[in-house]
């Protein structure tokens, strides 16, 4: 009896998802509560539902009489197909196949053929870019130190123009004094 007990409790956490109401004391009410407990999750389930009608329907085809290889050879192609098809992931791959199927004359284009023969000139043309690259890179290397040496020059004229300038405003200031004192 407790073993019978255990499944029914079993039963109701994977049709419930959670532990029914306290057991009762007899197994007939544990199991109509299951059973209404099933139907108003299938109500609520469509896609279960519809799962449970397709096994029901080939519930004899699938258990068979207890032996697995007469229920393999008994179970056809569309049953299986059925029975595969249950799966909602299945239903999604079957369509990835058929756009995969769409896209393979793509993939197999005239163009692709001739890849191989031009691997030797991308190569090459490879190498003339890495070179071209290397080069570009000296350049801009060499344009940088010129304008680096001409901000340099131009900073050293600037502070000689500058220096110059003082010097001739301190001249020109000193001048005007001896000639203001001369005058006096």
């Amino acid at each position: 009896m407790d073993v019978l007990t255990t499944r029914i409790e079993a039963l109701e956490r994977s049709v419930c998802s959670a532990k029914a109401d306290p057991p009762t004391a007899n197994l007939a009410e544990q199991v109509a509560q299951i059973e209404r407990q099933l139907g108003r999750t299938l109500a609520d389930h469509t896609s279960l539902a519809q799962a449970l009608k397709k096994y029901e329907g080939l519930r004899d085809v699938i258990e068979g009489d207890g032996d697995l290889e007469l229920s393999r050879r008994l179970l056809g192609v569309t049953a299986k197909a059925e029975l595969i098809l249950l799966n909602d992931d299945t239903a999604k791959i079957m369509t990835d196949l058929h756009t995969i199927s769409d896209l393979q004359p793509r993939i197999n284009q005239p163009e692709y053929a001739t890849a191989a023969k031009l691997a030797s000139q991308l190569n090459t043309l490879e190498q003339q870019h890495g070179e071209q690259a290397a080069a570009f890179k000296q350049v801009v290397a060499d344009m940088s130190s010129a304008v680096d040496r001409y901000h340099a020059e131009t900073d050293a004229l600037s502070e000689i123009f500058l220096r110059w300038d003082r010097v001739l405003t301190s001249i020109e200031r000193k001048v005007a004094e001896l000639e203001a004192t001369r005058q006096k």
